[in-house]
């Protein structure tokens, strides 16, 4: 089995489910044909640094798999054909493949996809609380302003009788 890397440009007017969409589809391509889908990275949206097919801007998407030169083909094929796909480039990694290094590598890219998932929602959860804790004491001050301001007016009051 040889390794091998592909990146390819969509339509940058892909919803989020579409992209999903089309990339669960290419997974499943290199899985049927017993090939293994190591890591997909999603680029994100780019402006292109010449026109494609009239087009400025496409989502960029990296897959790294493992499998024959048959798996390749098949998925260059499909991608091919596919409207959705503005451009395409695969490169061979390496010939040969110890299948033990590849799935440590998968599992160590889920893991690392966890920890990312449980760190930024600790992120959120931080920013939750110091938007409470400066609303909390936007609330406390507004009225303690308040009071003051009261007392100031009604001692003006006073000395003017």
């Amino acid at each position: 089995m040889r390794r091998y890397e592909t990146i390819f440009i969509t339509l940058a007017e892909l919803s989020p489910e579409e992209l999903d969409t089309v990339i669960n589809r290419y997974k499943t391509i290199i899985t049927s044909l017993n090939g293994v889908v190591v890591r997909v990275d999603i680029w994100g949206k780019r402006k292109l640094a010449y026109l494609i097919k009239k087009r400025h801007d496409g989502i960029y998407v990296l897959i790294d798999f493992v499998g024959e030169s048959a798996v390749r083909a098949e998925f260059e094929r499909n991608l091919k054909y596919d409207e959705s796909i503005l451009r395409y480039q695969s490169v061979k990694l390496s010939d040969t493949v110890n299948m033990e290094d590849i799935e440590r590598e998968i599992a160590d890219a889920e893991k690392e996809a966890v920890v990312d998932d449980v760190s930024s929602e600790d992120h959120e959860m931080e920013e939750t609380k110091e938007d409470i804790q400066e609303d909390d004491v936007l609330q406390v001050e507004k009225p303690l302003t308040d009071v003051i301001e009261d007392a100031v007016t009604d001692n003006e009051k006073r000395g003017e009788e």
